[in-house]
């Protein structure tokens, strides 16, 4: 699985996840997301929204709440 952030005003570099690494909530909001991504998306813009699909990770309460509290000023 390959993870990015992409925004008009800049793009993250890609992130691999490692083959057979399980993605749960867990990992992708502590790994992906906290370690990786997100650090990466404040430096281009304080400015952005998190747009996923339906994965069982992305949807997860624990992944969600991590979303809407950590976007500081949600573009709606």
């Amino acid at each position: 699985m390959v993870s990015i952030g992409v925004s008009v005003l800049g793009v993250t570099e890609l992130h691999f996840v490692n083959p057979g690494v399980k993605i749960n909530g867990k990992y992708y909001k502590e790994t992906l997301l906290k370690e990786e991504l997100l650090p990466v998306v404040r430096n281009i813009s304080e400015y952005f929204s998190f747009q996923q699909h339906n994965a069982p990770a992305h949807r997860a309460k624990e992944t969600v709440l991590f979303c809407t509290v950590s976007a500081p000023r949600p573009i709606v």
